[in-house]
């Protein structure tokens, strides 16, 4: 009896033991972990919503080489003259077709790497976060090499005698500037999907297979709202800096394919309007958000987002 005892008593756990081990903290230390995230969020208020805020005041004040600082609502007004809204209708035209081309060429790209390269998965992972380590503005100047008049598509076509003269429309027009746009941000579309493609299941790709649906149907009732996720990731990595771009418009847009970013920048740069300037960009990223917003409702549209 008084051996079972002793074992009872040693298999009863230490009341006071368990106390030390699952009280937590001490109670004048449990700050600590208040104190390592108020860091990050701090740095985050400080260098991303404290310009905002300095932003939304500059554009409500008469900032120029001859404003007073005094507030007014002639920045706005001055924001959506025809001549910006034609330039901004370009923008959002430009940004919407690079994003549609991004994803058309994107999503394939990425089920490639993610379900049929095998060990070459990795290998095509490295080699695509490369190619975005070549500066951008030497990459622009390089497609103006390839576009230009006697640049090499022009060259190669004449040689082989496709065309009898060069193609002015391959450079300083819209299509230049959606070409360069695509091809310099499609690291940043292919990854994010790449990342949701490899949450999927490979036999549940199999099963639609298997089941008669096509490439299409597999990829609006299988694929696409198992990496809305991915899609709304792109959509917010993508698509705002597609809008605030302003060296590709620059440099193989020419007049034609004028973008808003370089209206801010003239604005800042050139005219000393920053108070106009202010105005345009607070609109424009206003109107970024509400695009970011709409992909997140398509992608939760009949339930597609599989984070909830």
């Amino acid at each position: 009896m008084n051996i079972n005892r002793e074992v009872e008593s040693l298999a009863e756990p230490d009341e006071a033991a368990l106390e030390i081990v699952y009280s937590g903290r001490p109670r004048g230390r449990r700050w600590v972990p208040h104190a390592f995230l108020a860091t990050p969020v701090g740095v985050l208020l400080t260098f991303f919503a404290g310009p905002l805020i300095v932003l939304a005041m500059y554009s409500f004040q008469e900032r120029g080489r001859s404003g007073d600082g005094s507030f007014t609502l002639s920045n706005y007004r001055a924001a959506v003259e025809p001549s910006i809204l034609e330039v901004a209708g370009s923008t959002f035209l430009i940004a919407t077709l690079s994003m549609l081309v991004l994803l058309a060429l994107a999503y394939p790209l990425a089920y490639i790497i993610a379900m049929k390269v095998g060990k070459w998965e990795i290998p095509l992972l490295l080699a695509l976060a490369l190619s975005d380590e070549l500066n951008p503005l030497i990459r622009i100047f390089g497609w103006r090499t390839i576009l230009a008049r006697n640049g090499l598509v022009n060259s190669t076509l004449d040689w082989i005698g496709l065309i009898d003269k060069p193609m002015d429309w391959l450079l300083f027009t819209k299509f230049s500037v959606v070409l360069v746009l695509t091809a310099s941000w499609m690291p940043y579309a292919v990854i994010p999907l790449y990342a949701a493609m490899k949450t999927i299941d490979p036999r549940v790709v199999e099963a639609s297979s298997d089941l008669g649906a096509g490439w299409f149907t597999t990829f609006r009732t299988v694929v696409f709202p198992l990496t809305a996720t991915g899609f709304v990731a792109t959509m917010v990595i993508v698509f705002i800096p597609i809008v605030s771009d302003f060296a590709a418009p620059g440099l193989v847009g020419g007049t034609s394919g004028r973008m808003l970013a370089s209206v801010i920048e003239d604005l800042f740069t050139r005219r000393g309007e920053w108070g106009v300037g202010s105005a345009l960009t607070f609109l424009l990223l206003v109107v970024s958000g509400f695009v970011v917003y709409l992909s997140h409702r398509i992608a939760n549209i009949k339930n597609l987002d599989t984070s909830t």
